[in-house]
C-alpha cells in the first residue's frame, strides 16, 4: 500500500543518506561532528556525494552542491516531490533483467522524477552500492545479486525531503560555489575525490571528469583563501604525503577506516585524514577606545623620549581584544604602558 507524506508526517524523523556511497562519511561521523564549531553562519558542502555529514547535522538553510547533475537532480526531486519519487520506485523489481533495462535508459530523456528514482534503484541494487560512470558519463556498475535490498526507505526519503526543501541545491564546480557563496563565519565541509593510495581508489570516481594532483593543489589554495576570509573548514582525504604537505600549517589528524569495495571488503582497512582549519583571527583596529582606568589617569606626566602616554587609548583598544592574565613590558622605559 502506497504512502503519501506530508510535512507533519516527516518533521520528527531522523534524516540519513539516501544512497549507499563508496567513500561516504558515515563511519567518520564520530570524528567529524565534534570538530564542527558550535556556532557558524551557513553550512556549505560543495562535494556533496552521499551527504552523510549534512544529513547528520541537519542545518537550516544550508548550501549543498555537486558537479554530478544526476546526483543534483536526485536531491532536487526528493525536495520537490518525494511522493512522486516513491511512486516511481514502486514500479521496479529487484531482478537482473529489470536492473539492466533500467541501467540502459538514457536519464537525460527521463523526467526529473523518473531519473531520480532510477538513481536510487540502481544504487540500491548494483554491486556494493557503487556509483561509477565511464568517460561517456554512463553508469557502468553491474547487478549486485542481493536477495532483498531495501530499495524504498520511506522514512529516510520523507525526512530528507523536508530538510532538502529548506536547502539551496546547486549543480556546479566547487570553486564557483565557494566564490559566490562563502562568507566569513560560514562552515565549509570538503570531501573531494581522494588522492589515490591503492588500486581501489578509482571506485571513488563518480563523474566522468577526473580530479588530479593539480586539482588538489588548487583545492588547498582555496582552503587557505577560506581561512583568510574567516570561514571554518573541515576537509577529508586519504592519508597521502601530499595532503600532509599541502595542509601542514593546520591540524591534520589520521584516523583508521574500513573499505567496502569488494566482496572481501570486511577485512580491508585504510587511513583517512581530517584537516581542521579555523578562521584566521581578525582584530578590529578601528574600535572606539574605551576610557582609561583611574589608575592610568593618576600616572604622572612624563617627558621620557618615546613615551607612549598619548597612545594609551589606541594601544588598549587592540590589547583588550586578547584574553590574558598577565602582561610583560620588556622595554618599559617610562612604564606608562605596563601601569595600564
Amino acid at each position: 500500500m502506497s504512502s503519501v507524506f506530508t510535512s507533519q508526517d516527516i518533521s520528527g524523523l531522523a534524516s540519513r543518506p539516501l544512497l549507499k556511497w563508496a567513500g561516504g562519511k558515515t563511519q567518520l561521523l564520530s570524528e567529524i561532528l565534534p570538530k564542527i564549531p558550535p556556532q557558524y553562519g551557513r553550512f556549505i558542502e560543495p562535494f556533496f556525494g552521499g551527504g552523510a555529514v549534512f544529513f547528520a547535522v541537519r542545518p537550516e538553510n544550508g548550501i549543498i552542491a555537486d558537479s554530478n547533475p544526476e546526483l543534483v537532480n536526485l536531491y532536487r526531486s526528493v525536495a520537490a516531490d518525494v511522493n512522486g519519487v516513491i511512486a516511481q520506485l514502486r514500479r521496479y523489481e529487484n531482478t537482473e533483467d529489470v536492473f539492466y533495462a533500467v541501467r540502459s535508459l538514457d536519464r537525460t530523456k527521463l523526467s526529473n522524477i523518473e531519473a531520480a528514482a532510477r538513481t536510487i534503484f540502481l544504487n540500491r541494487t548494483c554491486f556494493n552500492g557503487l556509483y561509477r560512470v565511464n568517460k561517456s558519463g554512463q553508469f557502468n556498475v553491474p547487478f549486485g545479486r542481493y536477495k532483498n535490498p531495501k530499495i524504498i526507505n520511506e522514512d529516510a526519503l520523507g525526512a530528507a525531503s523536508i530538510l532538502l526543501s529548506k536547502t539551496t541545491i546547486i549543480c556546479g564546480d566547487y570553486k564557483t560555489v565557494l566564490k559566490e557563496n562563502a562568507q566569513a563565519g560560514d562552515f565549509i565541509f570538503l570531501d573531494p575525490p581522494y588522492l589515490p593510495v591503492s588500486e581501489y581508489a578509482d571506485f571513488k570516481r563518480y563523474t566522468k571528469e577526473q580530479f588530479y594532483e593539480e586539482d588538489h593543489i588548487e583545492l588547498a589554495a582555496e582552503v587557505k583563501r577560506l581561512h583568510e576570509l574567516g570561514c571554518y573548514v573541515i576537509l577529508t582525504n586519504s592519508n597521502h604525503p601530499l595532503v600532509h604537505e599541502l595542509y601542514r600549517e593546520f591540524a591534520v589528524e589520521v584516523v583508521p577506516t574500513k573499505r567496502y569495495i569488494s566482496c572481501n571488503g570486511k577485512g580491508r582497512t585504510g587511513e583517512d585524514v581530517i584537516v581542521t582549519v579555523p578562521p584566521r583571527p581578525c582584530f578590529n583596529l578601528r574600535l572606539v577606545p574605551a576610557p582609561l582606568s583611574p589608575q592610568a589617569m593618576r600616572y604622572p606626566s612624563t617627558r621620557y623620549m618615546g613615551s607612549k602616554n598619548k597612545l594609551l587609548t589606541e594601544l588598549w583598544a587592540v590589547a583588550s581584544q586578547f584574553n590574558f592574565d598577565t602582561a610583560i613590558d620588556l622595554f618599559s622605559g617610562s612604564g606608562v604602558v605596563g601601569l595600564r
